[in-house]
């Protein structure tokens, strides 16, 4: 990165530090506390393992990583700049230019993903009042009550670092968020119900609320961990159905390759969307079912690629001479065939990550996808076609932001191709 970059990057880190630090420090002590109980007490792991909890440990292991990365890097490029004053430099390429934004965009939106229990004020299911803060436009202000939790559990024995552990836990999962469009809305709790509040001030909602009164920023936020988590996990499942199927093909000569290159033509010619649409009715709808339909729609392509490669590298020179060498087939698999069939595999992983992006949305967009309240691009999509001559807002912004992000995935998939001197692999049989 460039220390422009670096510099509005860290800005916007501190920025959101500041407001929400009570979050980011209540996660890094449930971790540390909770690491602490289970190597001092010397219980199996998992004894005090709350899997709500894991999100906030996640996210504050990710951004304690991007300060120190952010720091480290901030040096490195101040080094690099003194010891390159006054040398020349050549300007980069068109395609260099195009892999550089398009892994930054890639590279941000997996960093929100992974931290986007900070980078809202609101949980993305909070509703706020029908009255004042229902399908408000983008930039409109609203007010913000925070309560404490009702209390942890009873302390146990273990003493402060089990009180530790209850506190910072209770203030994650069990503090209370009042919204309104106007202060004036805001019920005032008494102190015998929810005590005092932590924190009360006004908000922006920077891209509008939608017919549940809900921030759409906070749903965005969210749904991009739901979005990219189903992308990535469909695209490392027809990965490794498709690369297994693929390189056992073009390894076999003879009745096992026909007999999977005509199964993968079976797969290509049924329509993606039918077979999905059918699984999923018998089946039902859940996260993992999604994955698993994404991945048997999607691994065809991957398998054609990888077999194709690999026909053409098993008579190559230097597999020849291996084998008169009598190199085991291991061997010659991870030396010569693997390393070579690298690039290719990275691209069309790639590009199938956004054909299962593309495709959660679209099965979100008709209903079959990720359920509400759950937020994810497809659904917010979907639910927003009822208003949208109203309330744009609601489905531009996802669309927009989806958009984006198939547009630097199949950039980077296309570039590492262009690098690797090798044609870009058709896509797979997903829903894109």
């Amino acid at each position: 990165m460039k220390r422009p970059s670096i510099i509005l990057f860290g800005s916007v880190l501190v920025l959101v530090s500041l407001f929400q630090y009570r979050l980011i420090v209540a996660s890094l002590v449930s971790l540390v506390s909770w690491l602490g109980l289970e190597l001092g007490l010397r219980a199996p792991l998992g004894s005090y393992w709350n899997g709500s909890l894991f999100e906030y440990w996640l996210a504050g292991i990710v951004w304690v990583t991007t300060v120190l990365w952010l720091v480290r890097s901030f040096i490195v490029v101040r080094q690099r700049r003194s010891n390159e004053r006054g040398s020349s430099q050549g300007v980069p390429s068109p395609v260099a230019r195009v892999r550089r934004v398009s892994r930054r965009i890639i590279g941000g939106v997996t960093f929100v993903a992974l931290t986007s229990p900070f980078l809202t004020l609101v949980d993305p299911n909070v509703q706020g009042s029908l009255v004042t803060t229902r399908l408000l436009p983008p930039l409109s202000t609203g007010y913000l009550q925070e309560f404490p939790g009702p209390g942890g559990p009873a302390h146990t024995p273990a003493g402060g670092l089990r009180q530790l552990f209850d506190e910072a836990n209770d203030y994650l999962l069990n503090r209370t968020v009042l919204l309104s469009g106007q202060a004036s809305e805001v019920p005032q709790r008494t102190s015998q119900q929810m005590g005092s509040p932590i924190r009360a001030f006004p908000v922006v909602f920077l891209l509008g609320t939608d017919d549940n009164a809900r921030d759409v920023f906070s749903r965005i936020i969210a749904g991009t961990r739901v979005s990219l988590g189903i992308g990535l996990g469909a695209a490392l499942g027809a990965l490794l159905l498709g690369a297994a199927i693929g390189f056992a093909s073009g390894m076999s000569r003879g009745i096992l390759d026909g007999v999977l290159m005509r199964l993968t033509d079976l797969f290509l010619s049924i329509p993606s969307l039918f077979l999905v649409i059918g699984i999923l009715a018998f089946v039902g709808q859940s996260i993992v079912t999604i994955v698993v339909v994404l991945s048997v729609s999607g691994w065809m392509g991957i398998a054609r690629v990888v077999r194709g490669e690999v026909v053409a590298l098993r008579d190559r020179e230097f597999v020849l001479a291996a084998t008169l060498l009598r190199v085991s087939t291991w061997g010659i698999v991870t030396r010569h065939l693997l390393p070579n069939l690298w690039p290719v595999i990275v691209t069309a992983t790639v590009l199938q990550f956004a054909n299962a992006v593309l495709g959660e949305a679209s099965l979100g967009f008709l209903g079959l996808g990720i359920q509400p309240p759950t937020a994810s691009w497809g659904n917010m999509m979907g639910e927003a076609t009822g208003y949208l001559g109203s309330a744009w807002w609601v489905g531009v912004f996802p669309g927009i932001l989806l958009a984006a992000v198939l547009l630097a995935a199949h950039s980077v998939g296309e570039t590492t191709a262009v690098d690797g001197d090798l044609d870009a692999p058709a896509d797979g049989a997903g829903l894109g």
